[in-house]
């Protein structure tokens, strides 16, 4: 194979069809690839929605869709976007979450007020065209209680623990349509808790609080570690998955937000890396075409020198760069 060739082709072509794990059989022979770094972009100063933090970001169909509480936007690029006649049916965003699910997007119950005083509505909605919501159930047995993340997993969604204005939960649902949900399982070892991230990576679920749990069948759980960070409390942040890696970004640490990210390739060992974006947590982030794409949070509210809260809106992406070393005499 011609080497320049082979430059171009795993340089350029190479990441976005395939991840990291398996751009070693095809690199397998040739010069040695250097261990990979990431760089950090802006892609806008401000995107089109309000500042606001605790709202969502999808890849859906080769479009970056972002989930507003005023709204729905989408783009192909990341700096180009449209707002969607599609509306935000669940209302706050705080408290529930939209789920991609067999190509359609659901939403999750309904939500309006606060947590001393709501409304919570176990009505499912669903859109497949990304114009409008049908109504699929009006009601439905989908736990009542707010401040967890729904996944997919197995051709299904679940639901670990969360919360309502009594108690936290430790418990397990899935259900394979959002609208029949089973107990799978109650009293899970990791105890009650609520704003779980999960991710999967390698065919194994990931549960991040400050500590890490992973799963085979998402029944039994085994404890990967106790802290993520030594010594530091951390809550607040989105996790996603890129190059066979966990990211988590947006970190609160012991009360202090962050613009640090934590990256690890088995949920038990955590290394950090600098970000150029300010501090903030409850951001929106997901992959989109080999990159993660990044907005919202809000930074402030911790001491006397940041009493108010400071809202974003600007767009960031992270991408791989690959350096091939030349190794000819």
């Amino acid at each position: 194979m011609d080497s320049l060739f082979r430059y171009l082709l795993i340089t350029f072509l190479l990441p976005w069809v395939i991840n990291s794990e398996q751009l070693s059989k095809y690199t397998d022979g040739l010069a040695p690839i250097s261990k990979p770094d990431y760089k950090w972009t802006k892609k806008l100063e401000e995107g089109p929605w309000k500042k606001s933090y605790n709202f969502q970001m999808f890849s859906h169909r080769d479009t970056l869709w972002v989930f507003h509480p005023d709204g729905n936007w989408f783009s192909i690029d990341g700096r180009d976007w449209k707002k969607s006649t599609l509306p935000n049916v669940i209302s706050n965003l705080a408290f529930l979450d939209y789920i991609q699910f067999n190509d359609t997007i659901l939403g999750l119950g309904h939500f309006t007020g606060n947590i001393e005083r709501y409304t919570l509505r176990p009505e499912i909605y669903q859109t497949q065209d990304l114009k409008h919501w049908n109504r699929i159930a009006g009601q439905s047995n989908l736990p009542r209680r707010f401040f967890y993340h729904p996944f997919v997993f197995q051709h299904k969604i679940w639901l670990i623990g969360g919360e309502n204005s009594q108690t936290q939960f430790a418990d397990i649902w899935n259900s394979p349509d959002g609208v029949h949900w089973q107990n799978v399982k109650d009293n899970l070892p990791f105890g009650k808790r609520s704003g779980s991230q999960i991710v999967t990576l390698r065919n194994k679920l990931y549960l991040l609080n400050n500590d890490v749990w992973s799963s085979e069948d998402g029944v039994n759980w085994k404890l990967e570690t106790p802290e993520i960070a030594k010594g530091i409390q951390i809550f607040g942040y989105a996790a996603v998955v890129l190059d066979g890696q966990i990211w988590l970004l947006g970190c609160n640490r012991n009360g202090q937000f962050s613009s640090q990210v934590l990256i690890s390739s088995d949920g038990r060992n955590w290394r950090e890396q600098n970000a150029p974006w300010s501090p903030r947590g409850g951001i929106a982030a997901c992959v989109h075409r080999g990159k993660i794409y990044m907005t919202g949070g809000k930074y402030g509210g911790q001491d006397i020198r940041h009493p108010d809260f400071d809202y974003s809106n600007d767009v960031w992406t992270l991408e791989r760069k690959l350096r091939v070393k030349n190794t000819a005499k």
